[in-house]
């Protein structure tokens, strides 16, 4: 009898397993997928934005990812601070331009001309010589704030006189260092200048270039280089105060170089062409207070031209023309220092 009531229980046993089966697989199964791994979760995406002089970060993270951590935010992206990003290559420098005009000498007589020994052949070969002068062979910018020449500073010059126009041609002795060191004493002077003398033009003058020839000694002082430095010079120009003159344009042979026939050292150009290099500036100034101060424009000189041969140098305009003939040439040797 105990056996019959032992196999009617184990059948109904049996039974109830089938038939609540289903539903605690069914419940079980539909718990397991309500739960979502932590592993799907998208990592944030970074984007780096280059705008040219400024780089901006931002980090985008799915939204779903924070409804379903937070529940309260509703935002897609987070901006991060702007950090500068350091240029590989610094653009080429815009010298302004400007229209010059024609003056004659006396344009220079309230002018001081700054220099090494290019600025002394101007001093001693050219016709200006109403102008004061501040040169020596050898002067450099960082040399200047210590030189005396004929017993006065460069700020003796400056506090003591009233001038008008300053000329300031520096360069071809410090070509061959660093030039962010060279600049900063130039500037300096010119800044110098700009304070002692608030009123005058100032006029940067492109350092002259070199023959090809004495471009390959290896000592630095290469047409290459004299560019970049006149460059970096002729930038500090604001075509209001500042004026850039380079007059390589009227020695420079077809390459860029200095013409050979214009010197013998490679370096500084015969005296004879000091006159021609004084004629040109007197193409190439800043009108001043009032327009009867200029004797012609520059568009009205498009005739005259330049023509260089051995005798000498020739000049010629519509109104009159000066030959120039020298037998003697003009040379500096001062221990490599010009």
């Amino acid at each position: 009898m105990k056996k019959g009531y032992q196999c009617l229980y184990t059948i109904l046993l049996l039974v109830t397993c089938l038939i609540a089966s289903p539903l605690i697989f069914r419940q079980i199964w539909k718990s397991s997928k309500e739960i979502e791994p932590t592993s799907s979760k998208k990592p944030p995406v970074i984007n780096i934005k280059n705008t040219g002089d400024k780089t901006t970060m931002t980090t985008t993270t799915n939204i779903t990812d924070i409804s379903t951590d937070y529940g309260m935010f509703q935002a897609t992206t987070e901006s991060f601070s702007e950090f500068s990003e350091e240029q590989t290559t610094a653009p080429a420098p815009v010298i302004p331009e400007t229209a010059f005009v024609k003056s004659d000498p006396s344009y220079f007589d309230d002018a001081l001309f700054i220099g090494d020994s290019r600025t002394v052949g101007i001093c001693e070969y050219g016709t200006l010589p109403n102008a004061d002068y501040f040169c020596s062979v050898g002067l450099s910018s960082d040399k200047i704030p210590n030189e005396y020449i004929n017993g006065y500073s460069i700020y003796d010059m400056l506090s003591g006189g009233n001038y008008g126009k300053v000329y300031v041609m520096l360069g071809i002795n410090e070509v061959g260092n660093d030039f962010d060191y060279i600049m900063t004493y130039y500037n300096q002077l010119i800044e110098n200048i700009k304070s002692y003398q608030p009123n005058s033009i100032i006029y940067i003058l492109a350092n002259l270039h070199v023959t090809q020839e004495r471009g390959l000694q290896g000592d630095g002082i290469t047409n290459e280089n004299i560019n970049t430095l006149n460059a970096k010079m002729g930038a500090i120009a604001d075509n209001e105060k500042i004026f850039y003159l380079d007059v390589n344009e009227i020695f420079d042979d077809a390459s860029g170089n200095l013409m050979s026939e214009c010197t013998n050292d490679g370096v500084h150009v015969l005296a004879k062409y000091y006159t021609t290099w004084c004629e040109w500036l007197c193409l190439n100034t800043v009108p001043v207070e009032t327009p009867e101060e200029i004797t012609e424009a520059v568009s009205e000189t498009t005739t005259e031209s330049y023509s260089y041969n051995s005798d000498g140098y020739s000049y010629t305009t519509d109104n009159y023309s000066n030959n120039y003939n020298y037998d003697y040439n003009y040379n500096y040797n001062y221990d490599s220092y010009y």
